[in-house]
């Protein structure tokens, strides 16, 4: 397990987080088993980008992947938004498959929340601008916050080189 403080350059970074908090961006509410009360938008699936995700947006994405990820292949890049006092997560692994993958969860606001990992117990606090990478089978969940209104991140699941 990686934790990247100041993971993005800044221009990128605020390019990328005022896309996201953008009032017409698209957010759904779900009511996923295991994710209660988080609203999420899918930026990338199924060998495509949301057709939502604007030209300029793309290339940010596909920046992020493959020069600060490394990404040889993105399976998803999901950003989810969680209320303040929301229900913990449960357990989860991002991805089930075999082929050894990655995930990068990038903190996009700062607040009290955090990732949590059940077998060594680290808690990664949401620090804006800080990835943690992590091998996708690694069991984790999300803690959510108490001090602002709702705790942003990405999650980006890929094959590196």
């Amino acid at each position: 397990m990686e934790i990247l403080p100041n993971f993005l350059k800044d221009g990128t970074f605020n390019e990328l987080r005022s896309y996201i908090t953008d009032c017409n961006f698209p957010w759904h509410y779900p009511q996923s088993p295991g994710e209660p009360e988080q609203y999420c938008s899918i930026l990338y699936f199924d060998h495509a980008f949301n057709k939502s995700i604007n030209p300029k947006m793309m290339r940010v994405l596909q920046t992020l992947c493959q020069q600060y990820l490394g990404a040889i292949a993105i399976l998803k890049i999901k950003v989810n938004a969680t209320p303040r006092n929301a229900p913990e997560q449960i357990w989860h692994t991002d991805w089930q498959i075999r082929t050894p993958s990655k995930t990068c969860v990038l903190y996009l606001n700062s607040n009290n929340g955090y990732t949590e990992f059940k077998d060594t117990g680290t808690k990664v606090v949401s620090e804006a601008n800080t990835a943690v990478i992590f091998n996708t089978n690694l069991e984790h969940r999300g803690v959510p916050q108490t001090d602002i209104d709702r705790r942003l991140l990405m999650n980006i699941t890929y094959f590196e080189r």
